[in-house]
């Protein structure tokens, strides 16, 4: 922490705290092109200014002085120091929790920020059309699981449906209907598998390519499976969430705490009497850590979920959702059902292992199996210690 002037009794000062930047309005007028964090020689933590930083609650850049600013991929400015205890656990709707200070950013999701002096997070599910932004003056304890991650069956993670994604992932139409592709993100999903097991069917999805992160936006859906014989297809999985959070001091995630924002399974490839595709598995989401100290001795995980597998006379299984407490194990694709069998799902993404393309079928006129998920993003700031982490984190 810098200590103030002696001139600070002209209130033309500039100081930091626990990696918070201040700046007076002497140098406002030299915001607009070089931060106060610029001025200082500080690039921790960067000031509102900066990049997709300007003020998000107003785009007005002459708001900047006199504001707290936290974070570094996209910047959060607050009018007054974040203070008192805030505790979350239980359910959490990023559209309508009380607690929330909705702001916008340039690119992406409208962001639920949460602010406080000190932030504690037990079991929290968290859900809505908003990413999360958890903001503490001082430290962040997480002390069981922040989840964001999407289930196939009744979970949607935070922001996981509000962002455009590449389209083309579906599998083709066709007697023997093609796989949906897998979602991409931190990493590329696995393409579709053909139906038919000589692959003259329809076409499996093909997957897209990886993104770069510039925004608190979720991951990339998969693509849904092919129609066989007018029948539905396989649905596509759902990707992970997006949280991040942003610490003045450290984010300490506990032996029992966890960040999760995983992808979810895709659907299984059609009812029975038909070749419908598997859907494809979505992408694993985005996590950021954004502290000067970062203590993991829990877990993290951003995985993709698998591929469902296609049809052939009955429908085949859906996808698992991505892996979450099992952190550096593959989401398990579907196998395919009927007679001849369609093809089985492509496993999702996690740790090293990339995630897999659909099959197609072993033998017969079955419908293919959609690919697994790609990974999602662990974006971190700040001094980390840990290993528990999937995929690995981009260091910044």
């Amino acid at each position: 922490m810098a200590r103030l002037h002696e001139n600070r009794r002209r209130s033309r000062s500039s100081d930091t705290v626990g990696g918070v930047v201040r700046c007076s309005a002497l140098v406002a007028l030299l915001l607009s092109s070089a931060g106060c964090h610029a001025l200082l020689g500080i690039d921790d933590f960067q000031t509102g200014d900066a990049g997709s930083g300007i003020d998000t609650s107003t785009g007005d850049a002459s708001l900047v002085d006199a504001q707290l600013c936290f974070g570094s991929l996209v910047p959060i400015c607050l009018t007054a120091p974040p203070v008192g205890t805030v505790i979350l656990a239980g359910a959490f709707d990023t559209d309508s929790d009380p607690r929330c200070e909705v702001r916008t950013q340039p690119a992406g999701p409208s962001l639920c920020v949460v602010a406080a002096g000190t932030l504690s997070i037990e079991s929290t599910v968290v859900t809505g059309s908003r990413a999360l932004v958890l903001i503490a003056g001082g430290p962040i304890s997480v002390n069981a699981a922040l989840d964001v991650s999407s289930r196939r069956v009744g979970v949607l993670g935070a922001a996981a449906s509000s962002i455009a994604c590449s389209a083309g992932l579906a599998g083709a139409n066709a007697n023997e209907a093609g796989g949906g592709a897998g979602g991409s993100f931190g990493t590329r999903g696995g393409d579709g598998g053909p139906g038919n097991s000589s692959g003259t069917g329809g076409a499996g999805g093909v997957a897209a390519a990886p993104i770069s992160v510039t925004s608190i936006r979720s991951g990339c859906a998969g693509g849904a499976g092919g129609s066989g014989l007018g029948a539905s297809s396989g649905a596509a999985g759902s990707p992970g969430g997006a949280v991040a959070l942003y610490a003045g001091s450290t984010i300490a995630i506990t032996s029992t705490g966890a960040v999760f924002a995983s992808g979810a399974g895709g659907g299984a490839g059609t009812l029975a009497g038909s070749r419908g595709g598997g859907g494809g598995g979505g992408a694993g989401g985005l996590i950021v850590l954004d502290a000067p100290s970062i203590q993991l001795v829990g877990t993290i995980a951003a995985n993709g979920g698998a591929g469902g597998g296609g049809g052939e006379g009955g429908a085949g299984n859906p996808g698992a959702d991505g892996t979450t407490a099992l952190y550096d194990q593959a989401a398990i694709g579907g196998i395919g059902q009927g007679m001849d069998k369609g093809g089985v799902g492509g496993n999702g993404a996690a740790a090293a292992i990339a995630a897999q393309a659909g099959l197609k079928p072993v033998q017969g006129s079955g419908a293919g199996g959609g690919g697994g998920g790609g990974a999602g993003v662990v974006w971190v700031k700040g001094a980390l210690t840990g290993t528990r982490i999937s995929p690995a984190p981009q260091l910044h």
